[in-house]
């Protein structure tokens, strides 16, 4: 470890030196040496084993963990790995984790509910009263058995949609407010040369596949569809509707064969992950993408400054509709049942919880990236550029709770977080939002152990066959007996079924609340 054995000899020294005139030393305690399986962003680089903010933390706590980072793309299988070879570390952190499965049926997580009822864990047990997020936490079995991760800052979508503005101004247009007129738009990023090399190079639209931040199917809210990625939203009977059924899904992926046969859409969002998206973008060539933000993100500052937000357009007889999020509680932290010392990393953990020590793992040092006002709020001083803030402390991929009260009494928000609070107003003021979060179904209403491990088989069947068709269909072009086919599949792998479950569990909860 990095400092216990220097510690260890030096003490020891003193009392070779000291012994034989009788004074007692005090040794410097021994710190506890914990391991974790940490979670790490597909494209960052951090080296969670030399963070100044885990130094830190050691020095508060006398606990010393030595990290094993795991990127996005790997983080299931390592998962698996480590509970199947049966000498998993102490503790689990970020990313997520199955406790129904891990917790509940297989008992190798630690109930943390009955340690916080000691009194372990305070600076977090202190916000967890705060609406509904105890009950997000809850494990179907009544106990706990991770920490959550919050950050409650009003945000109500995920990716919002960026148009390159110096384009626009180059061939002096409008931002489009139709899917007819973004199509018409993208034809001529493609025709009319906007970034002035005299090559063909542009590339009007970029995305990446299956999920509502850089994915393509945020495309699919141009045509009133809320498609995410479990296929279930509610309609305003509170009907749940699987949306590979809906026309509009169809009609989405009509449009979509059009611009992949116009090469108005990149055809490497089939395979391409965020990483590969992020490096097209930051060559300042792409006409339209959909992302978080443009602040503090993987995004060049030099890029940033070429694109504004634009409202969703929608396609003629369509109201733009793109998923809804709420506050939802994420995976944080948990024990796994081979922890050496349950007291000493509950002690670690929730010192991270620490309303200063908290914000600085966000945000950098106080009196550096992060300053206190006179108020007694924290506030932001500036961003670093290139994600530097990520060679020191953890960011996003930390320890954090903040339920929306707690957080604006002690935090005003960093300039980057403001951005993203202004486009959710715009985007709330426009009308483009479902009404009634899909979250609802898929994270926020409690599920029985066996509707969950139902709806994970079901949706492990569908999904594959879902996005095969989209992938055909986009490439190859939409046929009724295309449509037809994939309906009997859908049906035949359980889509009733699957959206019959989610039915069930949204009407217990409307009775429940």
């Amino acid at each position: 470890m990095k400092r216990k054995g220097k510690l260890g000899a030096l003490a020891l020294s003193c009392v070779l030196l000291l012994g034989g005139c009788g004074v007692k030393q005090a040794q410097a305690p021994e710190k506890t040496e914990l391991t974790a399986l940490q979670y790490e962003l597909e494209n960052m680089a951090v080296d969670f084993n030399d963070l100044w903010f885990y130094d830190r933390i050691a020095e508060q706590t006398d606990v010393e963990v030595t990290f094993t980072d795991v990127k996005d793309s790997e983080w299931t299988s390592a998962l698996s790995l480590a509970f199947a070879r049966g000498n998993m570390p102490d503790l689990i952190l970020r990313g997520s984790l199955d406790v129904e499965e891990y917790g509940v049926s297989r008992h190798m997580l630690v109930p943390l509910d009955e340690y916080m009822a000691q009194g372990f864990l305070p600076n977090y047990a202190s916000r967890l009263a705060e609406g509904n997020l105890r009950e997000q936490l809850t494990a179907s079995d009544g106990h706990m058995y991770q920490l959550g991760f919050l950050i409650s800052q009003g945000v109500n979508t995920n990716g919002h949609f960026f148009i390159n503005q110096d384009w626009l101004d180059a061939l002096n247009l409008a931002v489009p407010t139709t899917v007819e007129g973004l199509t018409e738009a993208l034809r001529k990023f493609r025709e009319e040369d906007p970034n002035g090399n005299g090559l063909r190079d542009e590339i009007p639209m970029e995305f990446t596949f299956d999920d509502n931040n850089t994915g393509i199917y945020n495309l699919f809210s141009f045509f009133g569809l809320p498609l995410n990625e479990e296929f279930v939203y509610l309609d305003q009977a509170g009907q749940v509707c699987f949306a590979p059924e809906q026309a509009a899904f169809a009609e989405t992926l009509e449009w979509m064969h059009q611009l992949a046969e116009e090469r108005l859409l990149d055809i490497d969002f089939i395979s391409q992950g965020s990483n590969i998206w992020a490096d097209k973008v930051n060559e300042g060539n792409v006409g339209m993408f959909s992302y978080w933000r443009l602040q503090n993100t993987a995004l060049s500052p030099q890029v940033i400054s070429m694109y504004r937000v634009m409202k969703p357009v929608a396609a003629e007889g369509h109201r733009a509709c793109l998923p809804r999020l709420i506050d939802l509680v994420e995976f944080g932290a948990a024990l796994t049942t081979d922890n050496r010392d349950i007291e000493a990393s509950l002690r670690w953990l929730d010192a991270q919880f620490e309303t200063e020590n908290m914000l600085v793992s966000q945000n950098g040092e106080v009196g550096d990236t992060l300053l206190r006002q006179e108020d007694g709020r924290y506030a932001v001083a500036y961003v670093p550029e290139d994600n530097e803030l990520y060679r020191k402390v953890p960011v996003i991929c930390g320890q954090f709770f903040a339920p929306a009260e707690y957080y604006a009494q002690v935090y005003v928000p960093a300039s980057h977080r403001q951005e993203k609070s202004a486009y959710c107003a715009l985007y709330e003021e426009a009308g483009v939002l479902e009404e009634t979060s899909s979250k609802i179904l898929t994270a926020t209403a409690r599920k029985t152990g066996e509707e969950d491990a139902r709806l994970t088989r079901l949706q492990a069947a569908l999904k594959p066959l879902i996005n095969g068709a989209i992938v055909d269909m986009v490439t190859t072009g939409v046929t009724e007996e295309k449509l037809t086919s994939l309906a009997g599949k859908l049906r035949e792998a359980g889509s009733e079924e699957y959206r019959s479950i989610y039915q069930q569990i949204y009407d217990r909860w409307q009775a429940e609340n």
